[in-house]
């Protein structure tokens, strides 16, 4: 739905052009039936119907010009925007002119939404350029005479002004694109958040729990058996009593950190709360994880955490039991739970497979 409701603004804007160029081609096909314009008829029209075709050209930009840089066509759509606008408002009479002369803030508007600052500005000088020479070369005293030297004088204000308001624009756009990243930024940290662990930086409950899913979804169609172990920490309560919560953190992020590199990169590592964790071994039978839970066992046991001149050693207690087909994944947490238990109540430190 946010597609389709994107693309709609993006497909009516040529669109909407095309019909702002029509009426005010309309409205200059109106003067010149009126005799307002000081020129030859038909070269008025063909250098309205030009400049309208031109710029409708430029609106859609057929296919020879996809390849041209977007940059590019920002530039030829608002200087031909800005000179053919000129060029027709200085074959009208002043009092008219005036009005007409509005039309190339327009283009400086659009620039100001895709161009720099400098751009923009120098954009706006050479649209008043355009209005100096191309009066000159229609033999319009636009520098001398007094009359044509006020409304040259006013069209520079009215671009000065203009540039204000396109810099305004900038500004703004340039507030929405600091916010839009800063928003983006928050989404990716909310949802590295939501499928990842923030103490130890392994994946969290809520996604393994996708993960089986998924896996159970590939074992059902005989795609890709797993093996699922259930890991607890032994005696972990006690380290959080006596070295504190600081120390017990810190030994959480070192197991995590073991586990993840004791599997492959294709596994998945997560703790599901508290000092347990869950290992699945995608494309593995149970008889297959013994080598991986034997490395997890003895490097568990490498852990040294040196406190307070006590070095403590960790051991691991490891359920483990592989995902049988069609059974929910309640029954198969369930199942590695009660391994978990009896490798508990059997001593600790030790490796139950399931029946």
């Amino acid at each position: 739905m946010n597609s389709q409701a994107e693309q709609i603004p993006s497909q009516l804007r040529p669109l909407a052009v095309l019909c702002g160029t029509a009426a005010y081609g309309f409205f200059l096909w109106a003067l010149a039936q009126q005799g307002f314009v000081a020129a030859a008829a038909q070269a008025y029209y063909f250098l309205l119907g030009s400049w309208t075709l031109g710029l409708a050209v430029l609106v859609i930009r057929p296919g020879f010009m996809q390849r041209w840089d977007d940059k590019l066509m920002i530039w030829a759509r608002s200087l031909w925007c800005n000179f053919g606008a000129i060029a027709l408002a200085l074959l009208v009479p002043h009092p008219i002119r005036l009005l007409l002369l509005v039309v190339p803030l327009f283009g400086l508007f659009y620039s100001a939404l895709h161009l720099s600052r400098s751009q923009v500005a120098l954009l706006a000088l050479l649209t008043w350029l355009g209005y100096t020479l191309i009066g000159m070369e229609l033999g319009l005293n636009v520098v001398s005479s007094n009359l044509e030297l006020l409304y040259n004088i006013a069209f520079a204000l009215i671009l000065l002004g203009g540039l204000f308001i396109a810099w305004e624009v900038l500004r703004v756009r340039e507030l929405l694109n600091i916010r839009n990243l800063r928003l983006r930024e928050v989404m990716e940290r909310m949802q590295t958040l939501a499928l990842q662990d923030e103490l130890t930086g392994v994946h969290n409950r809520r996604y393994i729990l996708e993960v089986l899913a998924r896996q159970k979804s590939l074992a059902d169609r005989g795609q890709q058996p797993f093996t699922l172990c259930y890991c607890d920490l032994d005696h972990f309560k006690l380290i959080n009593d006596h070295y504190g919560h600081a120390t017990g953190d810190m030994v959480l992020r070192r197991f995590a950190k073991m586990a993840a590199a004791t599997v492959r990169n294709i596994d998945f590592v997560a703790r599901i709360g508290g000092e347990e964790f869950l290992l699945v071994l995608v494309g593995v039978e149970q008889q297959a994880a013994d080598p991986v839970l034997r490395r997890l066992t003895k490097m568990t046991k490498q852990i040294q955490v040196d406190q307070a001149g006590d070095e403590l050693s960790l051991s691991v207690s490891v359920g483990v039991t592989s995902y049988r087909p069609e059974e929910s994944v309640d029954a198969l947490l369930g199942r590695a739970d009660r391994a978990l238990y009896q490798a508990k109540a059997q001593g600790r430190d030790r490796v139950i497979v399931a029946d």
